[in-house]
């Protein structure tokens, strides 16, 4: 290389480098999402395992965390006791904007929140309902509410039944799945329920009713939604762990939902979530578990410092991530299933789920 090339060369160099350390611009393979209890939105870089910034929310109790697939630094997360969806922007750090439902005499508690991949404008959010009126309070429909986000307000109201707690779109956006007593499968245009997959009311013969956990959802790498539940077995009246998995790469008319019960005796476990090649599964609570996607079969354990209500993966597989219920997160490799890190945060974590972007 000649010298007049080295100079341009050295200055591209330079602007690059200047780039990628500017104040505010999220770095790294994997960027990790936790909300905290007070007003705590943490970013974490997934190649270091460390805190990297944080942005502070207008509400307290940041739950459910979601972003814009074509926009990962516009994120919206479910804050102040559930009451309100907050917009943040991650290269910044702020919150741009704050939704609130509230209208004249009804209040609303948002459990989860999606984008609709196939209309990012289009905010889809998970609510109870309740008329407060003068002398009493009045219990009205669960309903998804659907934010239009370029006008900022609800465009639509879609009721579901009730005990729903999660929200989950299909990647092609045709169909988004409700998680509740069973899985209950809506048209996001039409409004109408287009399929479910029986889990209190089984749909399949033989199947006994199960009780399902319907807090934590990640599937972002995998591409797989994973939610334990548990049931007792007419055949010898022991209760017995199982899940059920939703395949977002599929339609529910392909297969996607599928319920796999009695992987072993009844124990308590709170959250898993699938590995990206989809050969493994983890699951935690007072213990992490590795276990085989295809057989079930426990592969290896892991001991934990206390609980841990949330998990997520990196998008390469080779890290598994604990965080909720407390002040830290645990940093796994799965290969070996040892620890790698402990991750002091401030404050607590509650229910929040753990997110991970592949940037």
């Amino acid at each position: 290389m000649t010298k007049k090339a080295q100079v341009p060369a050295l200055v591209i160099l330079a602007a690059a480098l200047l780039l990628a350390t500017a104040p505010g611009r999220v770095h790294g393979k994997d960027i990790l999402l936790q909300g905290m209890l007070h007003n705590q939105l943490n970013i974490l870089d997934g190649d270091k395992d460390e805190i990297i910034g944080t942005v502070s929310t207008k509400g307290k109790k940041i739950t459910a965390i979601v972003w814009d697939p074509k926009d990962l630094d516009k994120v919206f997360c479910v804050t102040d006791w559930s009451r309100q969806i907050e917009q943040v922007d991650l290269k910044t750090r702020t919150v741009t904007r704050v939704l609130r439902p509230d209208a004249r005499d009804v209040r609303f508690r948002i459990f989860d929140i999606e984008i609709n991949p196939a209309n990012t404008n289009l905010l889809y959010a998970l609510s109870m309902r309740q008329q407060w009126l003068p002398d009493e309070v009045v219990d009205m429909p669960p309903a998804v509410l659907v934010y239009d986000l370029a006008a900022g307000r609800i465009v639509k109201e879609i009721e579901i039944p009730r005990g729903c707690t999660n929200i989950i779109f299909g990647s092609d956006g045709t169909e988004f799945y409700l998680t509740g007593r069973d899985v209950y499968v809506y048209d996001p245009v039409s409004g109408k329920q287009v399929n479910r997959l029986g889990l209190a009311h089984p749909t399949s013969s033989g199947v006994d009713p199960q009780i399902v956990l319907n807090i934590w959802k990640p599937y972002e790498q995998s591409g797989m939604t994973m939610i334990l539940c548990g049931g007792q077995s007419s055949a010898n009246n022991v209760p017995y762990l199982g899940y059920f998995t939703i395949d977002v790469r599929k339609k529910s008319t392909e297969g996607s939902m599928k319920l796999v019960t009695d992987i072993a005796p009844l124990y308590n476990m709170f959250s898993g979530v699938v590995s990206p090649d989809r050969k493994y599964y983890y699951i935690v609570m007072n213990k992490l578990e590795k276990r085989d996607m295809a057989t079930n079969r426990l592969l290896a354990t892991a001991e934990v410092d206390k609980t841990y209500y949330s998990a997520n993966v990196s998008s390469d597989g080779k890290k598994v991530y604990l965080g909720g219920g407390g002040d830290s997160i645990l940093v796994y490799d799965t290969g070996t299933m040892k620890l790698l890190k402990k991750i002091d945060t401030p404050g607590d974590a509650v229910l929040t789920h753990i997110r991970v972007q592949r940037r």
